[in-house]
């Protein structure tokens, strides 16, 4: 670059033409590139340099003495760029002038800028002195026009620079993610801290695609959108190029249970469809609590309702003449319907409350997944009418997808199909849930009087559970993040080399797993709390889940991936129950077999077998 003395605006614009060749950019883009090219070029080069104190001292110790001096140098950037250098290393008081050859259009190494420096500043070669670590452009040219010159002792520094200039991408990737993990495996580190490594990149691709769609605004779904937006933010702060580019980040105190009370139709339309699904047999006092009615409401109905106890379980309660009698009582109706008003409009009031014109922008919302409850109740809320978007780290259920309700698995999707990758990620997704836990209670619904608009319910489990374990484990967390973010700044990378360390990540993450981060998932367990349906605290798993053990033998050995999610739950199954089995699971070898058999899948048998036993299925 140097040898040819290109223009700085004329680089810009070569990068630009490039860029729209490979369809990464349209023209419409043109002049905020050429605005902010020279802003992450500077961002870029400050990550890079560093002060040598010998030079410093010589350099102060020449200015003190009433010599000028000025800085030379053959980088194709713009004297903009040199000023902005110097003072972000605060050494901008000894410099008197800049010349570099993309402003002069001529270089060192040939020569012609020195008589151009001589000329403008009407001196004698002899009353010059050149210093420098390039023996040609330093010495040999400068000493070849008259002007004195001496080799700067950098010998050492030039040779570190052209080492780290070879190099490999996916190896650098992938050292400083082992060097994330080694620190989060470390005794004193939290258990399972690893996982921000996930969040990391979920994060990254929020970013992108943020910037790449235009989004001013992301609404952050309560409450595992706390920490995801606190990661954000820190995220932006770290990267952004200039302050008035970032992306607002708003928290949306929100629920499953919440989303219902904003959507219910009229009684007699309303079908009660999630809960029929999930929830076959409920008591009348769990079915009311899903409500945001009053204690005194939800007794004075069962109290109403005749000879029943309201904690009694009722078998198939949707098609039973218990829920047949509610539907028809006229104080049920009366709150019912009262409560479906009210909660929309607090709800339509609450999200004014952020000033941002989602008539015009339309709702972007960012959760943790995993199909988009919350998604589907705000664009009902708003008929239908404005686009909600969803960013998820992970999709794994189906809903009907339309063109204002697009959204997106960041880190895994099923949509439009499963590949491997998918199989492995969102194979403990109760974890990074659970991991992603908020300081306050789950809403239950919506009030105009509150000051953040919130009803909410802090089960003590949970709240113990936040205080004791999740709130020192994210704490640990966050400081891991910002020295990862430091890590990666010199690293380039792409989506696949990405993709393929964390999904090899995840799959170690579930296989090997120790008896201290198992102690840790008990406990998490335990403290888990579902808001909605039957209310239920703790976490179990259902072993019938797995099917006759011949076809899951067989699965497994064609397509292992497919069976992931059942293989992360067995040790965490066994320790409670057989903690001596738990130790003795030879899960290296069922790791292996994962690596021989898709290498096997991938490399050998190829496109036919490969398309058959993971997209066609």
């Amino acid at each position: 670059m140097p040898e040819i003395e290109l223009p700085y605006n004329a680089l810009k614009e070569e990068v630009f033409k490039r860029l729209q060749n490979n369809l990464l950019i349209d023209s419409s883009q043109h002049n905020r590139f050429m605005e902010y090219f020279e802003h992450a070029d500077l961002r870029s080069e400050q990550s890079v340099q560093f002060l040598n104190k010998d030079i410093l001292d010589l350099l102060n110790a020449i200015k003190s003495s009433g010599i000028k001096i000025y800085l030379v140098s053959d980088f194709y950037a713009s004297e903009s760029i040199f000023k902005s250098l110097l003072k972000h290393h605060g050494i901008d008081n000894l410099v008197d002038g800049i010349y570099s050859s993309a402003s002069c259009q001529k270089s060192k190494k040939r020569g012609q800028i020195f008589e151009h420096i001589l000329s403008d500043l009407k001196v004698e070669a002899k009353h010059v002195v050149m210093m420098g670590d390039d023996k040609l452009s330093d010495l040999e040219m400068p000493r070849s026009k008259g002007i004195h010159s001496t080799l700067l002792p950098h010998k050492k520094f030039r040779l570190q620079n052209k080492i780290k200039s070879f190099g490999n991408d996916k190896k650098d990737y992938s050292r400083t993610i082992d060097k994330t993990v080694r620190a989060c495996q470390q005794s004193s580190a939290q258990p399972l801290s690893e996982y921000i490594v996930f969040y990391q990149v979920f994060i990254e691709r929020l970013y992108i695609i943020g910037r790449r769609f235009k989004i001013s605004n992301f609404f952050f779904v309560s409450r595992e959108g706390h920490y995801l937006k606190k990661l954000f933010d820190a995220y932006q702060d770290h990267n952004f190029l200039k302050e008035s580019d970032k992306i607002g980040s708003h928290y949306l105190r929100m629920s499953r249970q919440a989303a219902f009370q904003v959507t219910f139709k009229p009684l007699h339309k309303e079908s009660f469809l999630y809960f029929r699904k999930r929830f076959k047999n409920l008591s009348l006092n769990k079915f009311l609590s899903n409500f945001a009615f009053s204690k005194d409401t939800v007794d004075s109905i069962v109290n109403n309702f005749g000879a029943i106890d309201g904690d009694e379980t009722v078998e198939d309660f949707f098609n039973s003449s218990v829920f047949k009698r509610l539907k028809e009582q006229p104080e049920f109706i009366e709150a019912y319907n009262l409560n479906r008003k009210q909660q929309r409009k607090a709800f339509l009031n609450y999200l004014s409350s952020f000033n941002v014109d989602v008539d015009k922008e339309g709702i972007n919302v960012v959760d943790i997944g995993w199909g988009g409850t919350m998604q589907e109740a705000i664009f009902k809320v708003f008929e239908e009418r404005i686009p909600v978007t969803g960013y998820y780290l992970g999709l794994r259920e189906t809903y009907n997808i339309q063109e204002m309700t697009k959204r997106y698995g960041l880190l895994f999707s099923i949509h439009p199909y499963e590949v491997y990758s998918d199989h492995i990620m969102m194979a403990n997704t109760q974890l990074y849930e659970q991991l992603l836990s908020a300081n306050h209670g789950s809403t239950l619904g919506y009030d105009d009087s509150l000051k953040n608009f919130a009803l909410e319910n802090y089960n003590e489990r949970e709240k113990a559970l936040f205080d004791d374990f999740i709130r020192p484990h994210q704490a640990f967390m966050f400081e891991r993040f910002k020295i990862l973010l430091n890590d990666l700044d010199l690293i380039c990378y792409d989506y696949n080399i990405v993709q393929n360390k964390i999904t090899d990540l995840a799959m170690r993450n579930g296989l090997f797993i120790n008896a201290r981060k198992l102690k840790f998932i008990a406990s998490l367990n335990k403290g888990f709390y579902q808001n909605v349906g039957d209310k239920k605290v703790g976490m179990d798993y259902d072993v019938s889940q797995l099917g006759s053990l011949r076809q899951f033998i067989k699965d497994f050995l064609i397509q292992p991936e497919s069976k992931f999610r059942f293989l992360v739950k067995l040790k965490p199954v066994l320790h409670e129950k057989r903690p001596l089995l738990a130790k003795l699971l030879p899960m290296w070898l069922v790791y292996w077999f994962f690596l021989f058999n898709r290498y096997i899948r991938e490399k050998i048998l190829k496109r036919r077998f490969f398309l058959k036993y993971n997209y066609f299925r």
